[in-house]
Order: structure tokens, then C-alpha cells, then sequence
């Protein structure tokens, strides 16, 4: 049985010339077995820092405390050879950058083949078929030729699309997709997709699908969590969060779209920098006085979510 993972009080801090600087703060959600979950939120919001945080790839610059819970086994103390075993078995990467992803000087026959024999336990012959196959469900027409080839032969659409059947090499339980999208055309996004859901449904993997694209949030996942500035300010069912939204910033997310009359989020207003309460208070359309003051709690919502927004106390 696939277990759940669950985070607790992760912050991440990277030191830099001018002090620390906080990707991550105190964030703690469960991401539930069985399902999608979709994290949006705009650059720099910690969404790709969260999510290579759960496999322990940041830099050795970054600075983590908290805890995560995959199922009873704690990943952030598992022994490094131990996490290794679960790495691309258990918990599968679609790693945003294919260009640092991909090894320049290795054919990607071998790239691909090399998850598959080691986490496996195939044959080279086997993880051959198998890689070829993953690489028609991506809609390479010619996977044994793409096999022979190197990354740099690729397109930047053909190797994001290389590094999805990577991380979905091993058919693992978990997936985390960090942007599987980014960079493809609106022909390839939904091939991506479909892709996507047919893993899902065949080898009823989870997954937390990290995106900017919204559209395929809405129609891939069950649930949501939105970042802002490293914290969840609002979670619940995809359709509660992209038809209903509560928190001002994720309603500034949604109407941003072409497709929602492409009304931009108000840059902060250098008056309100210095507070001490909610961060998305010098943007905020809607802040009152007590949202420069106090941080907010999460507040429940009726449907089960909740957001962070004292319009909601």
C-alpha cells in the first residue's frame, strides 16, 4: 500500500551576501495517497524548493528544519544510501530543468534504461521495451532512434518531455512534477497530460504536480494548495480553489489568466513593506488594518479546505 507523505514545519533558508533568505516557512500540509495534488503559485513562491525538499536534491547551501513523514519512515534523518533506494522506485522526479536533468555525454537509451535496471530488477533487454514504450506514450514516433541519441541532438520541448518518462520509468507510487508542462506547445501540454492521467489510472501512482499552468491544475488534480512567499495560504478540491476562490491572491492568480479578463496582481506598495502580518498584505486589494498587524490563522472553510485570510475569521 502506497503510504501518505506528510510534512511538518519545514522551513528552508539559503544564506546569502545579504542574510538569510527564506524559500520555505513553517509549512505543514499531508499529501494524500490515491490522489493528485496540484501546488501553484507564481515564481519564487517555494513551490520547486517544497518539492525537491521531500527527496533531500537541494543544494548544500540550503538550510532545512521540519519534519517528513513518508508513511511511518522520516525522510529528512533515512540514512542517504537507504533514501537512494526509495529515489525514482518509490518516489519518481519530473524534474523542471531537463538541461541539468540530462547527462550531455550519455546516450538517453542509457539514461533511460538505467532507473529501470537498478530499481527494476530487469534485464537490459526489458528496460529497453519498457523505455521505448514510455517514449510512444509521449508521442516520440520513433523511440529506438530517440534511444540512441544524446540530450543536446533534442529540443528543449523533446528533453522536458525525455525527463517525464525518466521519473516515470520505474512505474514508482509517488510522483513529483515539477513543471511538466513548461516549455511545450498547447498540442504536446495536453499529450503531457493525457500521459499523465493514463499513469495515474494504470499504475495508480499519486502525484503532487508543481505547475504554473493553471488550466492543467484545474483538470489534472483533485486538490490544491496555493503558495505564497513559502506558505499555504489556501488548499481545498481543485474545482473549490479554481471556480471559488477565497484568499484575494489566489482569485489574483485566477483573473490573471487571458481566459479570466488578464487583470494582473497589483505590484506591493513601497508604503506597506514594513508590517509585521500577513505577506500578501502589500498587495492586497482587500487588507484592512489588521492584516498589516497580526498574521492569519488557517480558518476553515465549509466545503473542508481552508485559507489563510482574515476575511474568513
Amino acid at each position: 500500500m502506497v503510504p501518505d507523505i506528510e510534512i511538518q514545519n519545514l522551513s528552508v533558508c539559503f544564506d546569502t551576501a545579504r542574510g538569510p533568505v527564506y524559500a520555505v516557512r513553517d509549512l505543514s500540509t499531508t499529501f494524500w495517497a490515491g490522489r493528485i495534488s496540484g501546488v501553484i503559485g507564481e515564481s519564487g513562491s517555494g513551490k520547486s524548493v517544497m518539492g525537491m525538499s521531500l527527496l533531500r536534491l537541494l543544494p548544500n547551501t540550503a538550510r532545512v528544519t521540519g519534519k517528513c513523514f513518508f508513511g511511518q519512515e522520516e525522510l529528512y534523518s533515512m540514512p542517504l544510501r537507504q533514501l537512494r533506494k526509495l529515489r525514482g522506485a518509490a518516489i519518481g522526479l519530473i524534474p523542471q530543468n531537463p538541461n541539468a536533468s540530462l547527462d550531455p555525454v550519455m546516450k538517453l537509451g542509457r539514461q533511460l534504461t538505467e532507473s529501470i535496471t537498478t530499481h527494476g530488477r530487469r534485464n537490459r533487454r526489458e528496460a529497453n521495451r519498457q523505455a521505448a514504450e514510455m517514449l510512444r506514450r509521449f508521442g516520440f514516433e520513433d523511440p529506438e532512434r530517440i534511444l540512441g541519441q544524446y540530450p543536446f541532438q533534442m529540443s528543449g520541448g523533446m528533453n522536458q518531455r525525455l525527463v517525464s518518462a525518466l521519473g516515470l520509468a520505474c512505474r514508482p507510487g509517488w510522483v513529483i512534477a515539477d513543471e511538466p508542462t513548461k516549455g511545450l506547445d498547447a498540442v504536446i501540454r495536453n499529450q503531457v497530460y493525457s500521459v499523465l492521467r493514463q499513469i495515474y489510472t494504470e499504475y495508480h501512482s499519486s502525484m503532487i504536480v508543481i505547475t504554473h499552468d493553471l488550466s492543467l491544475a484545474r483538470r489534472l488534480c483533485d486538490d490544491i494548495r496555493v503558495l505564497y512567499m513559502g506558505q499555504i495560504i489556501e488548499q481545498g478540491t481543485a474545482e473549490e480553489v479554481m471556480d471559488r476562490p477565497r484568499h484575494p491572491y489566489t482569485a489574483g492568480l485566477i483573473h490573471a489568466l487571458p481566459s479570466r479578463g488578464m487583470v494582473p496582481i497589483p505590484p506591493p506598495d513601497p508604503r506597506r513593506l514594513e508590517h509585521t502580518g500577513c505577506p500578501f498584505y502589500p498587495r492586497c486589494r482587500q487588507a484592512g488594518e489588521r492584516c498589516g498587524r497580526e498574521k492569519p490563522g488557517d480558518y476553515p472553510l465549509p466545503e473542508g479546505g481552508k485559507v489563510r485570510c482574515f476575511l474568513y475569521a
